[in-house]
């Protein structure tokens, strides 16, 4: 996530981590964040870095629950395996 996305959502820092992408190692801050899914709330890690063009929030979720995007019916579905 880049940091200019960052504003408003009042999230809370944790740390700076170093994780290795694509473009190599970098440095980012972890942040708690908080998500509702079926009106539960959750919080989970979100690695924020400067000039990050893509948001993957969540990505310990697909570990355990099967992710269905259909970008031409604009749904995303989040449903347990």
């Amino acid at each position: 996530m880049d940091e200019q996305d960052l504003e408003g959502l009042d999230w809370i820092y944790i740390r700076r981590q170093e994780m290795r992408t694509a473009r190599g190692e970098f440095d980012f801050d972890l942040y708690a964040g908080k998500v509702r899914i079926e009106g539960q709330e959750f919080d989970i890690p979100v690695h924020v870095g400067d000039g990050v063009p893509e948001i993957l929030i969540g990505r310990q979720w697909l570990k355990n629950r099967r992710l269905i995007v259909d970008i031409s019916a604009g749904v995303l579905t989040l449903e347990a395996n």
